[in-house]
């Protein structure tokens, strides 16, 4: 049996290969995509090829990965010595190869990439260490609530400033949360609708928040930088006059897009977005923070993690999005410079992403809770971890992350999870659900009925060291239990996923690290949308109103609040027999990190950032670098 699989996974590494010994400089794949299958032949996974065609806003997907930017790429752009340079590749907008936000920069639009317009560039009111658990005022120097929640005052940070030197203030913020306010099509709109009755501005200094209901979840779940969550304050002098749903918040004539970050952008391309340190910088003005000494921030798109190895070994790289632990020991043995955040298993971080098979739940055959169960026992999650992980992973019985603040729910729902039990692997009642259900398995050993077999094809990222590894596994085992599935990597993957057109997919789910409440909000009826409209947060489209009032109730109460449990329990006593996602692994993130030029990296030891480059609290490691030479 294990030796079947690791002649799969030894296929997909292969082909990884010979791609990228094809074009270990450049890949590009213009119009054709080659995408694998697993199928069964003679009893036996096979990992096989088909070449699509694919078009992506209007645009032929394109997969270019360029040497790592020398002076003169871009025109114009002053010389920065390479030792002063600080480059990072992938997650460049979960499409690989290229950025297709070059110039849009409105950060509450839908498609905006993770290439610096929140997290360098720009800043938050309030920032979290999810790893270390350290909370920080940022532009904000500190929030009340009152006795019941229903009002909360929020402190701006005297000295804080635009990249044009314009003062960062009340106006700022109050104009934020009223432009949203009400609005459906922009990130945060509906939220903020929902939960606040006014915003107003006191004193240069001071916003007033008055909620519809006791919230005392709004600063943490909306005006916190954690993981990639948190909402970016825009200045007011520039997006007062402008249509914020169609305002592109691009024009470098004006050194648009603002930000209060130590850096301005100085370049946009499909290829690459380039950020310059900035001459001022509040933080450094005011002793709040060191000014960096990075000198240019480059951030590269989505590439093959083979790709990535390569440019890390040749030290074009400071670093990459995680890496599978075998590509991470070849980098290693090739480049010793490049370190892991760990120097023990399982070497990463667990990330606050837990990894799922997802549904569009509200299309048959998988609006039916059985057949969600069904494909849930199909899955042997320990094999998972043993196979694509080398056993540097774990499964997960529920979609949050095994952080110490969570532990005690996942102890609260231990009895509820022996009745459902969503670690079970049991083929037997795989038989039983679908033979109750009409299905009987045809001459090749799949599920049929009138004459149609259970076919479906499963999604996900085409470079994601959590979910590429994975689903090959996992559509192996559904071909086990009966289940025509194949599986593709497609460049849109994204679009299909939040538009509906995909019925099943792998992703990851996020929001809880201290309680459950930000993950299952994903679940209110409120983010649904139907198939064949957007849908930011809510594309499980799964809906359940008792649900929803349970949600509602625990968003009244702090999360240390001793009514949060009962409430908690309540509401899996509704999601566990429905289960619209089914719950896998962990995400481990092993981000390879290259001290050839910079030192200071967060680890273990001192994890004052989780270390990857796309997460909203990195000003705490472009503060912490330093130099080698």
């Amino acid at each position: 049996m294990r030796s079947k699989w690791s002649l799969l996974l030894a296929a997909l590494l292969i082909a990884s290969l010979a791609l990228a010994a094809c074009q270990p400089k450049v890949v590009e794949k213009v119009v054709e995509k080659v995408v694998k299958e697993t199928v069964i032949v003679a009893g036996t996974p096979q990992v096989v090829e088909k070449v699509v065609t694919e078009v992506v806003k209007q645009t032929v997907v394109v997969e270019k990965v360029v040497e790592a930017p020398k002076e003169g790429v871009i025109p114009g752009l002053k010389a920065v010595p390479r030792n002063r340079t600080w480059i990072a590749a992938g997650l460049g907008g979960e499409m690989v190869g290229g950025f297709t936000d070059v110039s849009m920069f409105n950060p509450f639009v839908t498609g905006i990439s993770r290439g610096g317009i929140h997290h360098i560039g720009g800043e938050g009111l309030f920032v979290y260490n999810m790893i270390g658990g350290d909370y920080y005022n940022w532009q904000a120097a500190g929030h009340e609530y009152n006795a019941d929640f229903t009002e909360a005052i929020i402190k701006i940070r005297e000295g804080v400033k635009w990249s044009d030197g314009e003062a960062f203030d009340a106006e700022d913020v109050a104009f934020t949360l009223n432009m949203l306010k009400g609005k459906a099509d922009l990130l945060y709109g509906m939220d903020i609708e929902k939960y606040c009755k006014t915003i107003e501005v006191v004193d240069p200094l001071t916003v007033k928040l008055t909620f519809n209901m006791p919230s005392p979840r709004f600063i943490w779940d909306y005006l916190t930088y954690r993981g990639s969550l948190g909402m970016v304050m825009i200045p007011e002098h520039v997006w007062k006059d402008k249509d914020p749903a169609t305002f592109t918040n691009y024009d470098p004539a004006k050194g648009w897009p603002l930000g209060t970050g130590p850096y301005k952008l100085v370049a946009s391309t499909v290829e690459q977005k380039v950020w310059d340190l900035r001459d001022t910088w509040w933080g450094a003005e005011t002793g709040f923070q060191p000014m960096p000494k990075i000198e240019r921030i480059i951030v590269l798109p989505s590439m093959s993690e083979i790709t990535q190895a390569q440019m890390l070994m040749n030290n074009e790289l400071e670093m990459a999005f995680s890496m599978t632990p075998t590509n991470m020991r070849l980098v290693n043995s090739q480049n010793p410079k490049v370190i892991s955040f760990c120097d023990q298993p399982p070497y990463g971080f667990i990330d606050w992403w837990p990894i799922f098979v997802g549904f569009n739940a509200e299309q048959e055959p998988f609006n039916d809770k059985d057949i969600r169960w069904a494909i849930s026992y199909s899955i042997d999650r320990d094999q998972i971890v043993s196979l694509a992980f080398n056993n540097y992973s774990e499964v997960t019985s529920l979609p949050i992350p095994n952080y110490g603040g969570l532990k005690k729910y996942f102890d609260a729902a231990a009895d509820q999870l022996e009745t459902y039990n969503t670690l079970e692997y049991n083929l037997a009642k795989v038989d039983a659900i679908m033979t109750g259900k009409g299905w009987a398995k045809d001459g090749q050993g799949f599920w049929a009925k009138d004459g149609k077999r259970f076919s479906f094809e499963i999604i996900t990222f085409p470079q994601h060291p959590s979910l590429t590894p994975s689903i090959p596994i996992v559509t192996e085992q559904l071909r086990r239990a009966g289940f025509d599935a194949t599986f593709s990597l497609p460049g849109d993957f994204a679009d299909r996923i939040y538009l509906g057109d995909a019925k099943v997919y792998m992703f990851g789910i996020g929001g809880a690290m201290n309680d459950p409440h930000a993950t299952f909000y994903r679940f209110h009826t409120m983010n649904y949308k139907p198939t064949g409209e957007r849908a930011s947060i809510g594309f499980y489209r799964w809906q359940n109103a008792e649900f929803d009032a349970i949600i509602d109730a625990m968003a009244k109460l702090p999360a240390d609040d001793p009514g949060v449990m009962p409430l908690w329990e309540d509401m899996l006593d509704i999601w566990l027999p429905e289960l619209p996602i089914v719950p896998l692994i962990q995400t481990v993130i092993q981000v390879p990190m290259n001290t050839t030029y910079w030192s200071g990296w967060p680890d273990c030891n001192d994890p004052y950032t989780a270390g990857g480059y796309w997460l909203r609290d990195q000003l705490l490691m472009w503060s912490r670098l330093q130099p080698t030479e």
